[in-house]
């Protein structure tokens, strides 16, 4: 055991040490910086730019001004659109002639011009007049602005409905969704938000440092079969005791690059707060449960991957036949991302929990339907009782395949001795 943890340090120490992986760390805390200075410039401008209390007064906001031809003719012989000419900023200007009103429009001396037909109580249709644009796309009418529905509506039904009639006549309704849990009660938003976008983060860092910690312990395992540096390793250790070491040491590294990025981001989140003045609250953080659950799928998915490529590693010779072999083990465990769009939908449906019950594809699948509230207490212990067992059988495995051919040279051994040796032989 003691040369195990030997194995361990060693593999841990010079990880870190690489100049890679330390670049790669170092790669969100950079980012997070560059986040934060850019949010405090963008707050300092906008700071110069309002008025500061020893102002006698603040500049009145500029007028916005839309131009307008009505042709319309109401019941008592007069245009529909006589009144309520300013909405808010906006300023409505009535042109008896429309040529006038068109060099206005081009002059800029009206941002919006408005033709409304004779026929607009039939039709609705009101036309809009602009400058030529070049190019390939339109932006559209501009029939959705606010200010230009409460102009007509004012204009149509003023004293005829009351105020509160006429306000949803401008706005009909205002839609919001409230969620419920399985026992009626209301769900919190907030949480599921913080909990959905904080498991979809740990489930894409759980692929990149996996992998991470794991190309690195194949490569070490290749190098050293390359350079003959095996043959005085397994000198003086067993096999299995390497394997472990290597295991431990790469997955402690694994961790600490976690660890890194994690608290670079808590960092960002509480910066970000106090700079644009956003309230964050720590305590609206996802449970400790599901916290440990989450720290339990990242150490026994990476230790599946792990042992994975280090058997990879003990049957090649070198780091082109590993890498050729590496898609055998990456493209199961990434698969659950090519389904994101229908666990996001349906995280509870049977293709979530039958990729949940996969050691390859468990982590990531579980990651993301923890944060999505789709798993239920005993899909969580069930899956990674399966995972469990996945990553004990994959180490018994690998730990065959190291005794076997971690001293073995030139093409990798055929498929049917492989399965013999998979089988104890």
């Amino acid at each position: 055991m003691r040369k195990t943890w030997l194995v361990a340090r060693h593999e841990f120490s010079v990880t870190t040490g690489r100049l890679s992986y330390r670049a790669f760390v170092a790669l969100v805390p950079a980012l997070v910086i560059l986040g934060l200075a850019a949010a405090a410039i963008f707050q300092a401008v906008g700071a110069d730019d309002a008025p500061g209390d020893d102002a006698p007064s603040a500049a009145p906001a500029a007028e916005t001004l839309f131009g307008y031809v009505d042709r319309t003719i109401g019941a008592d012989g007069q245009p529909l659109f006589s009144r309520f000419w300013q909405q808010a900023d906006t300023r409505f200007t009535l042109y008896a002639d429309e040529q006038a009103a068109t060099r206005d429009l081009l002059a800029g001396r009206i941002e919006r011009l408005f033709i409304f037909p004779a026929d607009f109580l039939a039709t609705g249709r009101i036309v809009e007049m602009r400058e030529e644009r070049p190019g390939l796309f339109d932006s559209g009418g501009f029939g959705g602005n606010n200010a230009l529905r409460r102009f007509v509506a004012q204009n149509l039904f003023d004293g005829q409905v009351s105020a509160d009639l006429l306000d949803r006549a401008v706005t009909p309704y205002r839609l919001s969704v409230v969620e419920v849990s399985d026992s009626g009660a209301p769900a919190d938003d907030d949480d599921g938000i913080i909990d959905t976008l904080l498991f979809m983060a740990v489930g894409v860092l759980f692929i990149v440092s996996a992998f991470t910690a794991s190309g690195y312990l194949l490569q070490g395992l290749t190098e050293e079969k390359e350079n003959r540096m095996m043959e005085v390793l397994l000198s003086s250790i067993d096999p299995e005791h390497l394997m472990y070491g290597k295991l431990i040491g790469l997955g402690a590294a694994g961790l600490a690059q976690i660890a890194v990025w994690a608290a670079s981001l808590v960092a960002l989140a509480l910066a970000l707060g106090a700079i644009m003045d956003w309230p964050i609250d720590l305590a609206r953080l996802p449970s400790l449960g599901n916290a440990a659950a989450a720290l339990a799928y990242f150490v026994l998915g990476y230790a599946l991957i792990g042992a994975s490529l280090a058997a990879i590693g003990a049957i090649t010779t070198n780091q082109r036949q590993a890498s050729n072999i590496t898609a055998l083990v990456i493209v199961p465990a990434i698969a659950p991302m090519w389904f994101m769009f229908t666990l996001l939908e349906n995280p509870d449906s049977t293709l979530a929990r039958t990729l949940s019950f996969i050691p390859i594809t468990a982590p990531v699948t579980s990651l993301m339907r923890l944060g999505l509230g789709g798993m239920s207490g005993w899909d969580v212990a069930l899956s990674l009782a399966i995972l469990a067992a996945g990553v004990a059988a994959a180490i018994a495995l690998t730990a065959r395949v190291f005794r076997a051919y971690l001293l073995t040279y030139g093409q990798p051994p055929r498929l049917g001795h492989l399965l013999r040796t998979l089988r104890g032989g």
